[in-house]
Parts: C-alpha cells; structure tokens; sequence
C-alpha cells in the first residue's frame, strides 16, 4: 500500500518506519526535522506527498487550532491547505478532530478515522501514558514510591490504570472520585478513597499528587494546604485539575505531563497507531 505520513513527532517518524519495513510504500510532509530512513521521501510539496496514497497518516492529536500539529516542520500547515490537498475516498487516519475536520471530511468525501474515539486505542494509550506516569513520579518523588503517600485525582480509564501500576509498585495510594461506586472499585483493590470534596483536608499529609481529570478539581484553598515538597503531576488536558499558575506562585513544584507516550514511549506509541490502522484497514475490506 501507499501510505503518507504528514506531521506529528517522532510517533510519526518511526510509524513510518514500521511501514517501510512491511513493504509498504511511504512518503512525508512536514517531516523535515525528523529522523526518517533515507528510503522515505521528505517532499517538498503537500499535494505530491499525498497524491495516490491509500491512506494520508496524521497525528495524534492532529490539531493544534487552526494548524497541523508538526512540531517536526521546517514551516505550520493550515489545516485549511491539508485538507484542500486530499482526494475523494482516501482513508485520512490522526486524532482528536474537530467538528470543523468533519465538515471537510464530508465536503471532501475522505474518510476521517478519530483514533482518539476508538476505546481500543484509547485504552492502549492510557496504558502507555499510565507506564510512563510511574516513571515520572519515581524520578521527581523524593521518597521511595514503595509506601509513598500518592493522591490520584479521577478514577476514570487513565486513573484506573494508573492505580493498578502505582499500587503494584507498593505505593500507598489514595484515590479521589466523583463516582461513589468508582471509589468503591479503589477501595475493593486495595487504596483508599474519598470523594472530590474532601480533598481539602487531604492534601496535607501526601508525598505526590497526580491529576487525570480535565477540569479544576483541587480548590485554590486546597492547593495552599499540599507540602511544599509534593510534586503536583498534570496528565489531564486543558484546564487540568488546579491553577497552574497559583500552585507555582506559593513555591508548589509543578510537573505538566500532557502527551507521555509520545515523549517517552515513542515506539511502543507508534506500533499502537500501526496496529490500530491494521485494525481499520481490515474493517474496510470485510
């Protein structure tokens, strides 16, 4: 098959790697800064990398406002020039679209695959992002992690997952939930729990404390009550689950660790997003 990688980090790289090394014909774009095999074009035309792919590969997440996410580009791509580039009835595959994307989907008459809407690859990525979470609080915690005090906010896919990890290292764990059964859920697999509101009197006695909830869950009142020497670790998106700025101006260290598989998982992200598109592949030819 023919496939064009456009944008992304070094995800992208080595997913076009992976390609290549199936035998599979692959061309780039806003790729200039990245480590390709000299086998794979670096075009300098948008329209003749994509032209006769089978597939038009994109990050993931594919947009950063109105540009492609290319931090590798030697120059931004609009996302209104991408999409003005496409064929009818290429399979566009990335992430995190928007309603706008759709719209040109249909307009365009490509396929839009939302990696960020199958719970198989999301499920993967959690995983991965779970993995690397544990190494970040290894690093930056300086008490050991085997019965540190750590505060998990959420207990959705991503905070289940990293509970298991942290608690199979021996952490003592605390889970934070809106849910009642999800607290339930934490506390029959060994951590403590306690509802979102009661964090304020929480905070105090913890040794590090990890959001995974894209909204403010930890009160300014709260964050003024966390140790000075508690790393406070971000994973959600957009707002994230305290002020930022606020926790920084009271002396609070603030680790903000959006997108972990991409920065430390690299390849195992990457053979995620291949398997995924194996998956979609197959689904289009039953």
């Amino acid at each position: 098959m023919r496939f064009a990688v456009v944008g992304g980090d070094r995800r992208s790289a080595l997913l076009a790697g992976l390609l290549l090394r199936e035998g599979h014909r692959v061309r780039s774009f806003a790729l200039e800064r990245a480590e390709l095999p000299a086998e794979i074009p670096k075009d300098s035309a948008l329209q003749a990398c994509v032209y006769g792919a089978d597939a038009v590969l994109l990050p993931v997440p594919a947009e950063r406002g109105p540009l492609l996410n290319a931090p590798l580009a030697a120059q931004p791509l609009p996302l209104e020039e991408l999409w003005a580039a496409l064929w009818p009835g290429q399979l566009v595959l990335g992430g995190g679209f928007g309603e706008q994307s759709g719209a040109q989907a249909l307009h365009g008459k490509f396929f839009l695959e939302d990696l960020l809407r199958r719970s198989s690859f999301v499920t993967g990525n959690a995983a991965l992002t779970a993995e690397a979470a544990a190494g970040l609080l290894i690093r930056e915690c300086e008490r050991s992690l085997r019965g540190g005090r750590i505060l998990l906010l959420g207990y959705g896919r991503l905070g289940k997952l990293l509970a298991h990890t942290l608690s199979a290292l021996g952490a003592a764990l605390t889970v934070a939930a809106r849910k009642e059964a999800d607290r339930a859920l934490a506390q029959a697999l060994g951590a403590a729990a306690l509802p979102l509101e009661a964090l304020e009197g929480a905070v105090g006695e913890t040794d590090a404390i990890v959001n995974t909830v894209p909204a403010r869950v930890l009160s300014d009142a709260a964050l003024c009550c966390v140790p000075s020497g508690a790393p406070l670790i971000e994973l959600a998106s957009a707002p994230g689950g305290f002020d930022r700025s606020l926790a920084q101006n009271i002396g609070l260290r603030v680790i903000a660790a959006p997108g972990l598989p991409g920065r430390y998982k690299a390849l195992a992200a990457a053979e995620l997003i291949k398997a995924e598109l194996d998956t979609i592949l197959t689904e289009q030819e039953a």
